[in-house]
């Protein structure tokens, strides 16, 4: 048949994940949906077909799409899989190819020959999608389940749909619920209205709602008339087979989420496992403490479920643990939308303390001080996402951020010394930004080359749930649509049905004709910091009172090593964090605020120190800390070498 685990020969409830969900880790949704279900002593199966999936088109096919390719609102898994719903006449499959696929290639260009090779696979793919379906009904139902649960968030859609409706075909009896962020509010409802083959859509959190769900539905109940559901679930949102769930106030201490089916998935595809960079996924809180108090403009997270919630710290330790020993050398990347700002004085240390060896990855908020940077590094967080989204104040003020761009290169710059990696974007597009925000970016990039480059530049799009999406007008969008590839994918329906569905939306605005041109220098900036960035560098030293420079940077105007001495010595290693003249002038009296001044605009022009006219920022890299946080050797011998050509 497939891979079946010995264990798992009968069960009567199965949980899977579609293709295009994430590949390189275990679905958290279903996770922890199985521990509750096996605390409720109900026998589960649990099935990762993503991992089969990537063995049939190939691990590195399977990540670029589900990593976005062409592009995010491309929705190429979706097209690929709603062929097993609808299949597309030759004609369809070229407009999808011409109006979604095509401006990619001709924006990169890229060759007829090599695009020609590539549609021709992708057609390859959505014309077998329906016998991948096929496949994964025929396991699913070699359990001889009663009911079947999929997750589905992004790109699991139409795989998720195309397999409810197999299912119904030829196994009637069986009921099919689903759930996850493409089932949350309009979109569950209009899933729950289209597609009677999903038996009941639930939306909002599920851990709480699952195992009443489960129990009465094999007993043959109606998911309304569930008593024990009443206090879980929202009635005025709910109706007919769709579920609202009330959100979980209070995380406690529940029940670790079971991983084990996802790598026994993985073992039985060595094909798919082989250097596959496999992570632990992991929640250690909920909502987001700042969309609470102010909701960034473009962010479409937490629908219903902003309120922010977290574990007590000994708890995410103990799970920490248990992860560690049952999955050691592995990555734990936890999930959170933001990390509690209590944690940095909490569990930080504990997990400093621990020695698992365990690398971590977090969300946080990039307003953060050099201590907190290293105790982010010293418990092991050495991959972070702080949501730098610009280098300008006024655009990050458009997007409700409530951080400057000064704190954004502090913390590139700390992240550097550290060596904690950070993961970023830089994005336009937002009403009331002007030209001049993204000459000013442009003209920053050649002096921060040696730090840690955006991942990409892009245009803003507006997601449901957003602020941008629910006060379009107010924010000075009109003409809001779902981007083309919905009405490709849902072809038949609606195109009201399709605008409810759909998540990801684009719009007009005043300067929208403009966007591209305005930050194509800052876009070409960003593309030259990936070229240039591995043989960049910019070092500071502190010897004796002076300070020894070192900058390989493409746009130094001076000799690559070099000694500061006196005022300057004195003002860069003040500079460490952003400071005034001011408060420089307090703390060296000897010097008056006008020659400070004039000293801190020399650093600037020659890309030493950055201003953003009011606080002044050194740039270069804290060698002592930079090579205390890496393993020492030739780097620090090349620093020597450097050291004895400027004669220190």
């Amino acid at each position: 048949m497939g891979h079946l685990p010995a264990a798992f020969s009968a069960a009567p409830v199965v949980l899977a994940s579609m293709p295009f969900g994430i590949l390189h880790s275990p679905s958290l949704a279903l996770g922890i949906l199985q521990a509750r279900l096996a605390g409720a002593g109900i026998r589960t199966a649990c099935r990762h077909f993503t991992i089969d999936y990537a063995a049939r088109i190939g691990t590195a096919a399977y990540q670029r799409v589900a990593g976005g390719f062409p592009r995010t609102t491309s929705l190429l898994g979706e097209w690929i899989f709603s062929h097993a719903i609808r299949p597309k006449t030759p004609a369809q499959q070229e407009t999808y190819f011409r109006h979604v696929f095509g401006d990619y290639a001709a924006a990169r260009g890229v060759e007829q020959e090599l695009r020609i090779r590539s549609i021709e696979q992708i057609l390859g793919w959505a014309e077998a999608a329906g016998d991948f379906v096929d496949y994964a009904a025929r396991e699913i139902l070699a359990y001889q389940p009663r009911m079947v649960c999929l997750t589905s968030v992004f790109e699991q859609n139409l795989a998720s749909i195309a397999l409810a409706q197999r299912l119904h075909e030829i196994a009637p009896g069986v009921t099919v619920v689903m759930g996850g962020a493409n089932c949350e509010g309009e979109m569950g409802r209009e899933l729950a209205r289209r597609f009677p083959c999903i038996d009941v859509v639930v939306s909002g959190e599920g851990d709480r709602v699952i195992v009443p769900l489960v129990e009465g539905l094999l007993r043959g109940e109606r998911w309304q008339d569930i008593a024990s559901l009443a206090p879980l679930v929202d009635p005025q949102a709910s109706a007919g087979n769709f579920l609202q769930a009330r959100m979980v106030h209070d995380l406690g201490d529940p029940p670790r989420p079971d991983f084990d089916a996802y790598f026994h998935d993985l073992a039985q595809r060595p094909s798919v496992g082989a250097g596959l960079p496999v992570e632990i996924p992991m929640e250690s809180s909920r909502g987001c403490w700042w969309g609470e108090k102010h909701h960034c403009t473009f962010c479409g997270l937490n629908g219903a479920t902003m309120g922010f919630r977290s574990k007590a710290p000994d708890a995410v330790v103990r799970e920490v643990q248990a992860y560690a020993a049952s999955y050691p050398g592995r990555k734990i990347a936890f999930v959170d939308n933001i990390m509690d700002s209590g944690y940095f004085a909490t569990l930080l240390p504990e997990l400093a303390r621990l020695e698992t060896g365990t690398e971590f990855f977090y969300e946080i908020k990039s307003n953060v001080t050099r201590a907190q940077v290293r105790a982010l590094r010293d418990a092991g967080v050495r991959h972070i996402q702080p949501g730098i989204e610009s280098l300008s104040d006024h655009v990050l003020g458009l997007m409700k951020k409530g951080v400057s761009a000064m704190q954004n290169l502090q913390l590139l710059k700390w992240c550097m010394e550290y060596a904690v990696r950070v993961d970023w974007n830089v994005l336009w597009g937002f009403p009331g930004e002007s030209p001049e925000d993204y000459e000013a970016m442009a003209r920053m990039v050649p002096w921060l080359v040696h730090l840690e480059p955006p991942a990409r530049g892009s245009r803003i799009r507006l997601d449901r749930h957003s602020p941008n999406f629910k006060e379009a007008e107010a924010f000075g969008f009109t003409r809001v649509r779902p981007y083309p590839a919905y009405g490709l994918v849902h072809d038949g329906l609606p195109a009201q049905a399709v605008a409810k569905l759909a998540y990801f939306f684009e719009a007009d605005h005043a300067l929208d004709a403009q966007v591209d041109a305005y930050t194509r220098p800052l876009a070409e900036a960003i593309a030259c910091w990936h070229e240039v960035h591995a043989r960049s560098t910019f070092f500071s030293l502190e010897r004796e009172g002076a300070v020894v420079l070192v900058d390989t940077r493409p746009a130094r105007t001076g000799p690559q090593t070099r000694v500061l001495q006196d005022v300057s010595a004195q003002l860069v290693m003040r500079c460490d964090t952003a400071r005034t003249v001011s408060g420089l002038a307090r703390e060296l009296p000897e010097y008056s605020p006008a020659r400070i001044r004039e000293e801190l605009d020399a650093l600037c022009a020659q890309g030493v120190v950055w201003s953003d006219g009011r606080r002044y920022l050194g740039l270069a890299v804290a060698f002592t800390t930079f090579l205390e946080s890496r393993r020492r050797g030739r780097l620090e011998q090349g620093m020597d070498a450097m050291l004895a050509a400027a004669g220190t």
